[in-house]
């Protein structure tokens, strides 16, 4: 639709409603006149029908009494007439309704009435008939002259116009109220949005209809988006780095002071990243500089794509490149990220031909811990990666003493089990589970160990929970799956052909969507009765819907069921009669106490709910004769421990059956 002017706007509006207004009250006025024209005439047909009729039959009668009654009666009670003639054939006056009228006005034009429909009764003043009489056989005719209420009659129409014209105005009121509101819309209310457009309002207007509006609000659109534009290119210029896009050592100053304020009112923490990239300086001095800015972009967009949006990433020059996290303190969020960086930068980066490897050495420091100001934030996160540094580049450091020895541990720990999946460092160790009323071996467990080449053996317990934290007990879990059945193998045509292996499952392990497709493929060499899965009462209670359709599966497969460290966790009864257990585990902490009257109690009826269930029992932790003796008495059926001997590898787990005997 084409813009219009104002001037054209207005005279539209106008000239529609006078035209309309004015055609459709015409209209109504013009149907609402017929219809009282109508009514009128056919009020006056009837009258004069029944006059007719009256005046036949009382003339036959020669009642004259009741004729002048009749008629004088029809007057007075029929406002439409006005007064009534009756003439002679001679035209002598017979009867007026008015007694003092003495002629009949003959100057008066007077329409017959056959011809009433022709007429019009708002300006017809009266109308005849004639009425046939005979006297013997003679007939005679009288002549009736009927004149009209012109003021009643004028009246109506009269009251008809005033109805129409109070409706016109009622409408003109109405239609004023609405065009003031469309005025409002259309012209006031955009004005006021130019208005506020024109103090630079954050909100864009919409497009006009009107011409003029349209026109300004265009020329201020395009004002104001130059000058925006121009505000970025001067605001790019003075808080950007002009190679990497990233904010540069001005900006981050100011949002990290900024920031610091926020904290301190609210009692916050945050975190700080100072990352220097290993060896930079050998690639400008290699292949130029211009490689070397490249890095530098690659190396920003790296930065950028690792961290979240309300994340800060500047560089602060050369190579060297700080990042702040403001919602992040907790150590294991600040080393996702760090890791990710890491992973990433070592994609190798490819420049006209050239390969080059980027490594990065990072300082992370914690407000207010590590510094309550910029300086010292800056400073000691600085400190922080040189300390990077020395540990070989390509690593991490905290600040923080204690922390960092933490982290560290954890690093350590975590390189461990990284080299001992890539160079076999880890063992399983097996502890004989042995049958309390035959005292022979029956079975075992088999325990992961970590055989470092410097550290010796690393039990369980230091590296497990960090297995878990990684998600590589995913990893670990499947390589103790693939070392058990190969040892149920090695066994399977020796006199160690009926033992059970016992082995432990983590959650980690049950969530893996592949688990269940690798166990299938290592089990289906071997007998699954043989092989004992072990799970424990915490890592079932969460999601227990999904993993108990898990634990089915693993029945399924002819696999033994065990529950581990029974009485430790959540402790239900419901789900010992859902899950498809085979064996109930007595915790060690239980074996300790049951030389106490109530350590006894609780075993004992630990060992009866088993029994009940109809499921064996095993008694963790056994380390004493007398421990032995009451478990002896109170019927449970296996132990282990280290009354009979601690987790051994393979080859002296062979020698202790060949005994036969645990004493």
């Amino acid at each position: 639709m084409k813009h219009i002017s104002i001037k054209t706007f207005t005279l539209i509006m106008l000239v529609t409603f006078i035209l309309g207004e004015s055609f459709i009250f015409y209209n109504f006025y013009k149907d609402a006149k017929n219809n009282i024209e109508t009514l009128l005439k056919t009020n006056i047909q009837a009258q004069i029908l029944n006059l007719q009729h009256y005046i036949n039959s009382n003339v036959e009668t020669n009642n004259l009494q009741n004729i002048t009654a009749q008629l004088d009666n029809m007057i007075n009670t029929n406002i439409l007439f006005d007064d009534m003639h009756i003439l002679s054939d001679k035209n002598k006056l017979l009867y007026s309704s008015d007694r003092s009228q003495r002629s009949y006005h003959s100057t008066v034009s007077c329409t017959p009435i056959t011809n009433i429909d022709t007429t019009n009764i708002f300006t017809q003043k009266c109308y005849t008939f004639s009425i046939k009489l005979f006297h013997q056989l003679t007939p005679y005719y009288y002549t009736d002259v009927l004149y009209i209420n012109q003021k009643y009659v004028n009246s109506l129409l009269k009251s008809q116009f005033i109805d129409f014209a109070s409706l016109f105005f009622i409408f003109i009121a109405i239609f004023s109220l609405i065009l003031w509101y469309f005025i409002h819309t259309i012209i006031i209310k955009p004005v006021e949005e130019l208005r506020a457009y024109a103090h630079r309002s954050t909100q864009e207007t919409k497009t006009f209809l009107i011409t003029e509006y349209e026109s300004i609000r265009s020329s201020l659109q395009a004002t104001f988006q130059r000058m925006h534009q121009e505000q970025n290119e001067l605001y790019t210029l003075s808080t950007k780095d002009s190679l990497s896009g990233l904010y540069n050592r001005h900006s981050l100053i100011k949002k990290l002071e900024w920031l610091i304020s926020q904290a301190k009112q609210q009692n916050k923490e945050f975190a700080l990243l100072f990352i220097d990239l290993d060896n930079f300086k050998n690639i400008n001095d290699s292949v130029g500089h211009e490689c070397g800015d490249q890095v530098l972009q690659h190396v920003a967009n790296i930065l950028l794509e690792s961290v979240r949006d309300n994340d800060i990433v500047a560089r602060l020059g050369g190579d060297e490149f700080v990042i702040v996290l403001p919602h992040s303190h907790d150590e294991t969020n600040i080393i996702e990220i760090t890791q990710r960086i890491k992973k990433k930068l070592a994609l190798p980066i490819e420049y006209k031909g050239i390969h080059a490897r980027i490594t990065a050495s990072i300082g992370i420091a914690i407000y207010p811990h590590d510094g309550e100001n910029v300086t010292e934030l800056i400073k000691h996160a600085d400190i922080a990666m040189y300390k990077a540094k020395e540990l070989g580049k390509n690593h991490y450091h905290f600040f923080t003493k204690k922390l960092d020895h933490i982290i560290q541990e954890k690093i350590t720990m975590q390189q461990y089990l990284l080299d001992a999946l890539q160079n076999n460092y880890f063992k399983l160790h097996y502890q004989p589970k042995v049958d309390i009323q035959t005292n022979t071996i029956i079975a075992c467990e088999a325990l992961i160990r970590l055989h470092h080449p410097q550290e010796g053996i690393i039990p369980p317990y230091k590296f497990i929970s960090l297995a878990e934290e990684t998600g590589l007990i995913v990893n670990i879990g499947e390589w103790v799956i693939t070392e058990a059945t190969q040892q149920l193998k090695k066994w399977e045509h020796t006199p160690l052909r009926n033992i059970q292996i016992s082995i432990n499952v983590s959650a980690g392990q049950l969530q893996d969507t592949n688990f269940l497709t690798h166990l299938k493929k290592y089990i289906q060499d071997i007998n699954c009765s043989k092989l004992d899965i072990e799970l424990t009462e915490s890592m079932l209670i969460s999601d227990f819907n999904e993993k108990i359709e898990i634990v089915n599966k693993l029945k399924e497969l002819n696999l033994s069921l065990s529950l581990d460290d029974f009485g430790t966790g959540y402790s239900s009864l419901s789900y010992l009669k859902t899950i498809p257990f085979d064996t109930l585990k007595i915790d060690k902490a239980f074996i300790d106490d049951i030389e106490k009257v109530d350590g006894q109690s609780f075993v004992e009826m630990i060992i009866k709910i088993a029994q009940t269930l109809h499921m064996k029992v095993v008694a963790e932790g056994v380390e004493t004769q007398t421990q032995l003796q009451m478990l002896e008495e109170l019927g449970c059926d296996q132990y282990q421990g280290y009354y009979c001997s601690k987790p051994v590898v393979a080859k002296d787990f062979e020698q202790l059956f060949q005994t036969k005997k645990c004493d």
